[in-house]
């Protein structure tokens, strides 16, 4: 499964703004894509490049079918990624995403930066 590792190390990028969302738009589904490019960026570190160090891939009724988790380290911080993926036509497609920071929390390396036209604390 190690194109599932693969995967969610270059969401982890787009997370942290090392790349462009477009590269991934084939992969995701529309609201995912669109959940993906919301938080693009939302894991920058000042100097550190995303490194996904941990991932936990299950399925339990479908082999087409997997929810994949990973702890991806950012700096001095870690952050989780959790997505459901599944096989479509020749390759994985990310048809939910979720990442800690829905809930609201300060992004990797933001504090203080203005974000959408709200102060991050």
């Amino acid at each position: 499964m190690h194109q599932l590792s693969q995967f969610a190390q270059y969401t982890a990028e787009v997370l942290a703004g090392e790349r462009a969302p477009g590269q991934m738009r084939n992969l995701f589904c529309g609201t995912a894509y669109e959940r993906l490019v919301r938080r693009a960026g939302d894991y920058a570190a000042s100097v550190h490049r995303p490194r996904v160090s941990g991932t936990v891939m299950r399925n339990e009724t479908d082999a087409s079918v997997f929810e994949v988790s990973a702890v991806v380290a950012c700096g001095p911080r870690h952050r989780a990624l959790a997505m459901r993926v599944v096989f479509a036509q020749y390759a994985w497609l990310c048809t939910h995403i979720e990442t800690d920071l829905e809930g609201g929390r300060v992004p990797c390396g933001r504090v203080g930066v203005r974000r959408r036209g709200r102060r991050v604390a």
